[in-house]
């Protein structure tokens, strides 16, 4: 499994909703040191609902940006969260039925991963861009 390193490529240029993101990559990355080492059980299942509950976290930041800046695209963005909140919790899930399995392990490294910095780059810059071309103030 690999970990995520936060760039500066990264930023949409919203300081809350970058920071945000540097938290949700230092929790991944804490979950896939606790697979590859492999730490109890308990500790894994506890690193990922925290993952779940800070991305229902992040999510609510996001979406009330949204609203309050009536973006467009916000129903599209709402959909890929809705996605990723059901598939996160069927990995949990998953991983408490099974525990490591090489399946697992591949779809969290494969798909959080790779999700995370795809949704980043393709929607959530989208949505930076958005605020930053309109001059909205979501402070």
């Amino acid at each position: 499994m690999r970990t995520i390193e936060w760039h500066h490529t990264l930023s949409v240029g919203i300081d809350k909703v970058d920071e945000q993101h540097k938290k949700w990559i230092e929790h991944f990355n804490t979950a896939v040191e606790a697979i590859e080492s492999q730490h109890g059980t308990e500790q894994i299942v506890r690193t990922l609902s925290f993952l779940s509950d800070y991305t229902d976290e992040h999510f609510a930041t996001e979406e009330a940006f949204m609203r309050k800046s009536n973006y467009p695209d916000m129903e599209a963005h709402l959909a890929k969260h809705r996605d990723l909140k059901k598939t996160v919790s069927n990995l949990i899930n998953d991983f408490e039925e099974e525990g490591t399995t090489p399946l697992l392990v591949d779809s969290i490294d494969t798909f959080l991963g790779n999700w995370l910095i795809k949704h980043i780059h393709e929607v959530d810059k989208k949505f930076g861009a958005y605020i930053k071309e309109h001059n909205v103030d979501i402070s």
